[in-house]
């Protein structure tokens, strides 16, 4: 865990300024200004830190400035009202200050007030220019590389608006490609951003992607990123005015060998109508005809293992096409805070009214019906008829979290450092609920250390399964097991500290530990936590849905009943739980 650094003066932080060389920026500079200016007694230097304190939390995204948080009345934080009224301060910054990575900062924030001038932003050019060309990145620190994809689009857009150094901006880019020092899908996708966002882009720029992007399938250069590359090659051979015809069937091609991976799978079938629409375009009679008779066969042959689902085709395929567009905008635009406030506000989930409905199918009427465990018990509790809040959820919910996941990895914006540094600052769970007893020790939890290791194999394992397009069952048992387990011990706390019942006393006098299903019905806890949410982990975690928490504690879960998939459902949860800032109680 980092420590925040401590400064004694406000020379002390200029000075580690003109010293950071990282890419990255570090989050605890934020709590290290807070108490510099809280000990500093002149109002002016004070002053000084608080704009700091705005100025290390503002930060640009698409070359424009990104809010980090947006409150209820529209207003956002940080906003440029601060710079407008400091002008004189950060124009004092933007001459001083000599590290090319805060110059450009500076001056690109000057760019955006209301004092806005052109010199401002030649300057913040310049110096991305400079701090650029000093960066080298390790080919595996996917962060740093998606931190770099950012600062090449701050200065591309920042560039086009001005039409300064536009050509420069993308040559820069150039003089990277195929030496490694890029990873894959970072490639692909600063040359897509380039043409989808560029104003009339050199042709000679556009052959140069070109090239390359066939180099990379012609030799299987990065084959986790083919489809990809294939739609930019589409893209490019529309811009450059020749025929995508090869590359519309390279692409069909590239979807029913995926396909073959999904034996069995009702999604098979979503491939199988990407692959004919790709043929369609190519215009291949042949293919055409043999794709659809492979999409009627896949409709013959889906299987939902309990029900059987019959969906509008048309429906369907625009519900997904509608789902992955949104996750590609949401992945490609937004930063890693946007995609997880997504897990948590978005309408991923079915609604709470769905987990009480019990659909009686006619035929019930005329037999006797027994109900079973996980472990072949016999469950009198348990509905005997069809949930359509569990159907959502199997068929709908997983398959969107994966979408978001899978793409969200691949872009770097997902991971187990941007999870937990996510965790650490923006929730509950970061805050400190140790304190020291009277023998001197010190009790309670450090969440972030306990939900770290399964987080960390979960991450490790799922970005295995991607890359060989599988699913390890084995792999997710340890971190399934103890997320599970954790979350029961997270909602206890939770409910503790906001001075919900815990324990009950029973007629002997002794205590005992309110049940997880009482927990989750008490007002104060519902007054908090949305009715959704509260439905979403008693579909996980009790006899209305999955009962995760009863069959991972009597180990009913057999190797094969561990999926991404449950690990996926488990980290929405943690993060629906996750959103609020709590006091503990004396």
């Amino acid at each position: 865990m980092n420590i925040p650094k401590i400064f004694e003066n406000i020379e002390e932080y200029y000075e580690y300024l003109e010293n950071d060389s990282s890419l990255l920026f570090d989050i605890n500079i934020t709590y290290s200004l807070i108490n510099l200016r809280d000990k500093i007694t002149e109002d002016e230097l004070k002053l000084f830190c608080t704009n700091e304190l705005l100025f290390t939390n503002c930060f640009f995204h698409n070359g424009e400035l990104s809010p980090k948080l947006t409150l209820k009345n529209e207003e956002t934080f940080p906003n440029l009202k601060f710079i407008n009224d400091n002008i004189e301060y950060f124009k004092m910054r933007a001459e001083n200050v000599k590290n090319p990575k805060y110059k450009a900062k500076y001056n690109h924030l000057l760019w955006e007030s209301n004092f806005k001038h052109s010199n401002y932003a030649e300057q913040a050019i310049e110096n991305y220019f400079l701090f650029i060309n000093g960066i080298s990145i390790p080919i595996d620190d996917n962060i740093s590389h998606h931190a770099f994809e950012v600062l090449l689009k701050n200065l591309f857009i920042l560039c086009q608006t001005i039409n300064y150094k536009k050509e420069e901006s993308i040559q820069i880019f150039i003089s990277l490609l195929g030496l490694n020092k890029i990873n894959g899908y970072k490639e692909y996708s600063l040359m897509n951003y380039f043409v989808e966002e560029g104003k009339k882009i050199n042709i000679e720029t556009l052959k140069t992607f070109y090239e390359y992007s066939k180099k990379v399938i012609d030799n299987g250069i990065y084959p986790d990123f083919e489809g990809d590359y294939l739609k930019l090659l589409i893209v490019l051979c529309l811009k450059l005015k020749t025929s995508p015809k090869p590359y519309h069937i390279k692409l069909a091609e590239f979807h029913i060998k995926e396909s073959e991976k999904l034996a069995g799978s009702f999604i098979i079938h979503e491939y199988y109508l990407k692959a004919l629409a790709h043929y369609q375009k190519a215009g291949d009679k042949k293919k055409i005809e043999e794709v659809s008779v492979m999409v009627e066969k896949a409709k013959q042959n889906m299987d939902f293992k309990s029900y059987k689902i019959e969906l509008n085709d048309e429906i369907t395929q625009k519900y997904w096409d509608s789902i992955s567009k949104l996750t590609d905008e949401l992945i490609e635009k937004g930063l890693s805070n946007d995609i997880y406030h997504y897990i948590m506000f978005s309408n991923i989930f079915p609604k709470a009214e769905d987990l009480k409905i019990n659909v009686q199918p006619i035929m019930f009427e005329f037999i006797n019906v027994m109900n079973f465990d996980i472990n072949k018990n016999v469950s009198g509790t348990k509905k005997s008829g069809i949930n359509p809040y569990y159907i959502h959820v199997v068929t709908f919910s997983i398959n969107h979290l994966g979408l978001v996941f899978i793409k969200g990895i691949k872009n770097g914006k997902i991971s187990f450092q941007t999870l937990i540094d996510y965790f650490k600052n923006h929730s509950w769970y970061g805050q400190n609920f140790t304190f020291i007893n009277a023998d001197g020790e010190v009790e309670g939890f450090n969440w972030i250390e306990l939900l770290s290791p399964a987080l960390l194999i979960f991450f490790n394992q799922f970005e295995i399964d991607i890359k060989l397009n599988k699913n390890d069952n084995y792999g997710y048992i340890l971190p399934v097991d103890s997320l599970v387990i954790k979350f029961e011990g997270l909602l206890r706390e939770f409910s503790r500290i906001i001075g919900a019942q815990t324990i009950e006393i029973n007629e002997n006098k002794t205590e005992e530990r309110i049940s997880f299903e009482k927990l989750l019905e008490n007002d104060k806890l519902k007054e908090l936590i949305p009715k959704d949410d509260i439905a979403l982990f008693k579909f996980l975690f009790t006899t209305e849905g999955m009962n995760l928490r009863n069959n991972i504690a009597h180990c009913f879960y057999k190797t094969k009943n561990y999926s991404s998939g449950i690990m996926l459902l488990l980290i929405a949860a943690l993060l629906k739980l996750s959103n609020f800032k709590l006091k503990p109680k004396e």
